[in-house]
């Protein structure tokens, strides 16, 4: 995003907003940005969230115990990796109390999913402030994102049906955060688009392969890491 749009967005919020301010941002990459562009502002807190929830397991109780095994788990990762990549940015969730969460967040499956999650956890820990969600438009300078007030009510249970139960929930969805759980809910099946895309071109080579699902599918917003380990779970099956 194009740091004079990220100001003047941040204008907007400080006029209509006041007191305790936390950003929350899709990942380090994204904070990263911010700091290079001089979008930090210093009366405010930025944290990035860096999970994945659209990639295996989790466990109804955000951040639990049960949750962090699971992930480690999901991730190839130690329990020791998790908490420092991904729990230690968010402690100020749990140190502080902000009376505005403002969410920036792309259009992709990847991050609508980690959107659920967040907003499960916020309603979790009884967050009771005002909520922005900006729908950022990566790679894309000159659109302005699209900004919601969100409220929590449902958050949690709509989370443990999508992430936990593997299921729509009855809850109403954004519209785009609804087209974006119906790709995660089939998204690893046989019979995706990914996976018969994977299946049909089997004979290319595992980085050219990796390379055109990451252009071909950027709805998903899937990474090389995530697709080498769907190429090789359904590479293994066919055998």
């Amino acid at each position: 995003m194009n740091g004079q749009i990220i100001d003047k967005i941040q204008e907007e919020i400080e006029k209509k907003y006041h007191g305790k301010v936390l950003h929350i941002l899709n990942g380090s990459c994204m904070l990263e940005e911010f700091k290079a562009s001089g979008n930090i502002k210093e009366h405010w807190t930025y944290i990035p969230f860096n999970e994945a929830m659209c990639w295996g397991e989790a466990d109804e109780v955000i951040f639990g115990e049960e949750f962090i095994k699971k992930r480690a788990r999901s991730l190839k990762s130690t329990e020791q990796e998790y908490s420092q990549i991904v729990l230690e940015p968010l402690k100020p969730l749990a140190e502080e109390t902000f009376d505005l969460i403002v969410m920036w967040f792309g259009e992709d499956m990847f991050c609508q999913i980690n959107v659920v999650t967040l907003m499960g956890f916020l309603e979790q820990i009884n967050y009771t402030g005002d909520l922005l969600l900006h729908r950022v438009c990566e790679g894309v300078d000159e659109r302005l994102p699209e900004v919601y007030e969100v409220e929590l009510g449902g958050s949690l249970v709509k989370y443990q049906d999508i992430i936990c139960k593997h299921q729509m929930p009855s809850q109403e969805l954004l519209p785009v955060t609804y087209e974006m759980v119906k790709l995660y809910l089939n998204y690893r099946d046989k019979n995706s688009e990914i996976s018969q895309y994977i299946i049909n071109n089997s004979e290319k080579g595992r980085r050219e392969l990796v390379k055109t699902l990451l252009n071909t599918f950027s709805q998903y917003g899937l990474g090389d890491l995530q697709y080498e380990m769907i190429i090789e779970e359904l590479l293994a099956n066919a055998y």
